[in-house]
């Protein structure tokens, strides 16, 4: 497993414009408010955890998990967007769940008293994340029944996600998959330029490349998309909204609301 640990006194990521940064003082500082879970600990609860939370940057395609793995630590995304993949028969495998700022890595499984990851996690988007042993994490919430019961809509709102998803995958046309999930990416990273290729994203909807060039060629000449090597921006949200199949208004927003 890969990851780059941010140093607590503090460190500038050069060359990456995208989710360059510098942290200063603990994780629980500015950097990992941006972190809704975290943002909802009482100042008690994070002082506590405190000096057990970790910032670490999250690398493209990284693997956090492999299906079955021992789940070490939770991740808290930040600018980072984190999949959870279920791998077919054939090979290919589809995303059942998309966690950006709005949600945790493994919180999921520890609400079900597990510490094996039920699917394949990797990286979408590169960015910034903070990290907390299981065990810790398992430790205070056991402690702490009303934080537990504060966390529990956010495990609800993975639960809601892989049963949308599931729908979505099912009956919903590849453009309108498409667009759902470029605003869902672009509203947890927070990024106008999304670090994708159409390799990724035909992995990601579990379909095949020339589907998605298609596609993406086709949002582009409407003026809705526009791309280069690596990269894609949304040029026109409203119109991409209305592309979108109707999932992306049960769950594409952040889970405050927004």
């Amino acid at each position: 497993m890969e990851f780059r640990e941010i140093s607590h006194l503090g460190v500038g990521v050069a060359g990456n414009n995208d989710y360059t940064s510098s942290f200063s003082g603990s994780a629980i500082g500015s950097a990992a408010a941006t972190n809704l879970i975290i943002n909802t600990l009482p100042g008690e609860m994070r002082k506590v955890l405190e000096p057990s939370l970790r910032p670490v940057l999250l690398t493209k395609e990284q693997f956090l998990y492999q299906e079955e793995d021992k789940l070490e630590y939770i991740y808290f995304p930040e600018t980072a967007v984190v999949s959870e993949f279920k791998i077919l028969e054939d090979g290919r495998m589809v995303e059942i769940a998309v966690t950006g700022r709005d949600g945790a890595i493994g919180l999921s499984s520890l609400f079900c008293d597990s510490q094996t990851a039920p699917n394949c996690i990797q990286v979408s988007q590169a960015g910034t994340a903070s990290r907390v042993d299981f065990e810790t994490f398992d430790k205070l919430l056991r402690t702490n029944e009303k934080i537990r019961k504060d966390l529990s809509h956010f495990v609800d709102a993975h639960i809601r996600q892989i049963s949308q998803k599931a729908i979505c995958n099912m009956y919903h046309s590849v453009k309108e998959r498409l667009c759902t999930w470029l605003l869902m990416i672009q509203d947890r990273c927070g990024r106008k330029i999304l670090n994708l290729t159409h390799e990724q994203i035909a992995r990601t909807l579990g379909v095949y490349r020339p589907s998605v060039t298609c596609i993406a060629q086709e949002l582009r000449d409407s003026h809705l998309i526009n791309y280069s090597r690596g990269g894609i921006s949304i040029c026109d949200r409203r119109r991409i909204e209305m592309s979108a199949c109707s999932c992306y208004l049960e769950l594409g927003r952040l889970a405050t609301g927004h």
